[in-house]
């Protein structure tokens, strides 16, 4: 290294000195070694330190959150800041686990089967959470309705397309005996006046599936248990010639009543617990361990057998123009191979072997379904037909994306060529079924392959991506029972044939790889909410007939919703019912409603005139007669107690909802229709006026009170306190909590009750229009274009709006629980 040449001034010496020419490198880094090593042990060293590891790098070293994270600074400083860390006492932060190690497999069933303790899953659950908001009713886990927007085009899935709804919370009891006692235990649960009973010759043939209305043992027509889904065993027995006479039939209800089911059907039949030894009381008969999957009743004298099959079977309802041709894309029929060797054997070849003329019965089921394959309906299918198929497993039968499945254009419709006659073949043979025989559903159910071990043969035996491997050949094949559901047979109401489908019958284990066979090939999945739509489209009330328990508990389930989302809100945010004169806003008090109507007082208990919804075919076709002026409803042999089922249409415009009142016109209020009309108005024909509400000022009062009485129990704490800190200075006094619950509870009921009276004082003349009904649901119809609704009136309240109504068709009044305005509608009798 070269010096400068010239002298230089050293300003500690005060002379001038001449440098060194030359410097060498190694000798100067010798000589510096030990100023080096003594700055870098300064760095490293925690001892006599102000700031941390962290805080003292520069600045374009240091980064977000790295006082607990040792893995943002370098790695030559961690170790020194951990062990600061950990001589200051401060805990590391533990990273929470992965996203990845938490949905492990192992402890992601493990979690599953913890959560499956308190409500029931179904066995598509996972794929619903992931896509659906979920709720828990009846003791399961059900999809309400989707996470994106489904409420048209789940409309348009039933008229153009495919809607699909799984129904296997709707448990299945079996019930097998011989003819003559099933007939005779069956006509005290059910009535013929109501149309086809679960005994009737069209059901009991196998060949049509059917919805009965059963009741409690003799109560008809009070006391209604619910509407169930029913289908028989095919009636001539292949199998076994000697048991002929010995019948089975498969009892689909829904879960509000399948417990109060199987315990009439005990009380009928005289049944005992035929897996445990029970008292004579029914309630110790139907309590049955966890462990028992399929608990069966027998009674010994009678020779009748109750199985409950509930979650044991899967059902998938399809609605839809396009459901027919879903099916058929998605199952595609069974071909037996010719040899089997011992080692992939199945149940078939056992069902083979053991069925004399199965090879003959599958021949016929096969060429019957090749006959109606084609049809682009399931509308154009006899009503309630059921058809047997075996299938093959339908994973095999998938398209790499999802596709719609669009119906052929067979020759039958092709009308220039005249059409071919229908040959007629066996229909007893078309709903045979191994599905039937319960050891046969056990096998089918364990010998299921799941899709990772399918997976997994298939990565190690597929050469050809796509093309099917070894294993896929010898899987074994799937029983299903088709049953059709017909649609709408009244063409002046709704066009006809719409909510026509298929309900899908297959066994346990394989409900989820069906449900994906179907969304696959086009099926629009859907919730309750979707469902209940459908049913106010096509005019049926589903869930909300107030005579049933189903439509009990929903009355009582939406209530308390209601009640506390409406106690949520601040006071002032609240709609005050009492001015607006709407006595019960969000359920229907039957029980007062009809009392009122026959004279009773408030005196009187709710269960001395009890209610029932009429559904006599005879009764219901004469109040058609009577609302097209063709019968006289004074000969119509109507009860007191019994409410009516009605159909509304709005005349104009406006959306009352749900729970909305059904009151009787005044003579004025035609006067102001009839003005509104010349005048092109849409407004309400008649305006409730504002009433006064006479609690208002006793809630002020009770609220000022209470709150003064808080404040007082809050001071009288905080004085307790300081006294207490006086007598132990130094020492943190702390107290309990404040014991305010059971006061704070009873100002909340009381507060409630002066909104919203439990029981209120009338129901009949809650508003200056005479209430005789209530409309349960009520919404947009899409179908009609116009605001339809499903209600229930009183018989005598009926009878009073005929001689009100003297010509013409027939007018009440609605009215929304959240408006003044009354409107016209029109009505007709329910089916």
């Amino acid at each position: 290294m070269q010096s400068h040449h010239g002298p230089y001034h050293d300003a500690d010496r005060g002379s001038k000195m001449r440098l060194p020419l030359e410097l060498n490198p190694l000798k100067f880094a010798e000589s510096r070694k030990e100023e080096v090593c003594q700055m870098l042990r300064n760095m490293s060293s925690t001892m006599h330190q102000r700031k941390l590891m962290h805080q003292s790098l520069p600045n374009h070293m240091r980064r977000r959150a790295m006082s607990y994270d040792a893995r943002r600074l370098p790695r030559k400083f961690r170790h020194v800041h951990k062990a600061q860390f950990s001589k200051s006492g401060v805990s590391e932060k533990k990273k929470r686990p992965s996203r990845k190690f938490r949905r492990k497999p192992k402890n992601l069933l493990k979690e599953y089967e913890r959560r499956k303790r308190t409500f029931v899953w179904m066995e598509t659950h996972v794929w619903h959470a992931k896509r659906f908001h979920m709720t828990s009713r009846w003791g399961y886990k059900i999809p309400l309705t989707p996470c994106n927007k489904s409420y048209r085009s789940s409309y348009k899935a039933t008229t153009k397309h495919c809607l699909l709804y799984d129904m296997s919370y709707e448990g299945c009891v079996e019930v097998s005996g011989e003819e003559p006692v099933l007939r005779e235990g069956f006509r005290r649960l059910c009535s013929d006046r109501l149309g086809l009973t679960v005994t009737a010759k069209a059901y009991m043939a196998g060949q049509r599936a059917g919805y009965v209305w059963l009741y409690e043992d003799g109560a008809y027509p009070y006391n209604c248990l619910g509407r169930v889904r029913i289908v028989w065993r095919s009636s001539r027995s292949i199998d076994d010639e000697d048991d002929a006479q010995r019948r089975t039939v498969w009892m689909f209800a829904h879960p509000s009543f399948y417990r109060q089911l199987v315990e009439q059907l005990v009380k009928v039949f005289k049944l005992k617990n035929a897996l445990r030894k029970t008292n004579d009381t029914l309630e110790d008969i139907t309590r049955n361990p966890a462990d028992i999957r399929c608990p069966r009743y027998r009674s010994k004298s009678s020779g009748v057998e109750v199985v409950e099959l509930k979650d044991t079977l899967n059902r998938f309802h399809l609605t839809g123009p396009l459901s027919h041709a879903t099916i058929v894309k998605t199952f595609r029929l069974f071909d037996p191979p010719e040899q089997t060797s011992p080692t992939d054997r199945t149940w078939f070849n056992d069902f083979i072997e053991s069925t004399p003329k199965g090879k003959k019965i599958l021949t016929h089921q096969a060429n019957y379904w090749a006959d109606i394959k084609d049809l682009t309906s399931p509308g154009e299918i006899s009503p309630g037909e059921v058809i047997a198929l075996i299938v093959q497993d339908p994973r095999l039968n998938r398209p790499n994306y999802r596709t719609k499945a669009l119906p052929g254009v067979p020759a039958r419709y092709d009308f220039t060529e005249g059409v071919p006659p229908e040959t007629i073949k066996p229909r007893a043979i078309r709903s045979y079924s191994p599905l039937w025989d319960g050891p046969t559903r056990k096998r089918i159910t364990e010998e299921m392959k799941t899709t990772h071990e399918l997976n997994r043969l298939r990565k190690v035996e597929t050469l050809v991506p796509g093309e099917l491997c070894v294993s896929d050949t010898r899987l074994q094949p799937l029983p299903i029972l088709l049953l059709q559901t017909p649609g709408s047979q009244d063409a002046g109401y709704k066009r006809l044939g719409y909510g026509a489908g298929w309900d899908v019958i297959v066994p346990g284990g394989y409900g989820l790889a069906v449900w994906h066979s179907l969304v696959i090939w086009g099926a629009k999945a859907v919730g309750q909410q979707e469902l209940n739509m459908i049913a106010l489209e096509s005019g049926h009330d589903r869930s909300g007939v107030p005579d049933t328990l189903l439509g009990r508990d929903e009355a009582a389930h939406k209530h308390q919703q209601s009640l506390d989302r409406y106690f949520k809100r601040p006071n002032n945010k609240r709609v005050n019912y009492t001015k607006l004169a709407i006595a019960s806003p969000f359920r229907c008090p039957w029980s007062q409603l009809v009392r009122e109507w026959n004279g009773g007082s408030k005196d009187d208990g709710p269960e001395q005139r009890p209610y029932f919804v009429v559904r006599d075919l005879e009764t219901l076709a004469q109040l058609r007669l009577a609302l097209d002026r063709k019968f006289n409803i004074q000969s119509i042999d109507l009860s007191p107690d019994a409410l009516i089922p009605v159909l509304l249409t709005l005349k104009t415009r406006g959306n009352p909802g749900d729970n909305a009142i059904i009151c009787l016109p005044n003579r004025s209020d035609f006067r102001s229709n009839k003005q509104n009309r010349l005048s092109s108005m849409h407004g309400p024909v008649y305006v409730e006026p504002v009433r006064k509400d006479p609690h208002g000022t006793e809630r002020l009062a009770l609220r000022a009170q209470h709150l003064r009485t808080l404040k007082r129990l809050r001071n009288r704490r905080i004085r307790e306190k300081k006294r207490l800190q006086r007598a132990k200075p130094g020492v943190l006094v702390r107290i309990p909590k404040a014991n305010n619950r059971a006061l704070v509870e009873e100002q909340l009921k009381r507060m409630a009750d002066l909104w919203l009276p439990a029981t209120p004082a009338t129901v009949r003349n809650q508003c200056t229009r005479e209430c005789f009904g209530y409309m349960t649901q009520g919404g947009f119809s899409l179908s009609e274009g116009t605001v339809n609704g499903i209600g229930y009136v009183t018989a005598k309240g009926l009878v009073k709006l005929f001689k009100i109504c003297t010509k013409g068709k027939l007018k009440l009044l609605v009215r929304g629980t959240r408006t003044r305005g009354y409107r016209f509608a029109t009505m007709r009798i329910a089916c």
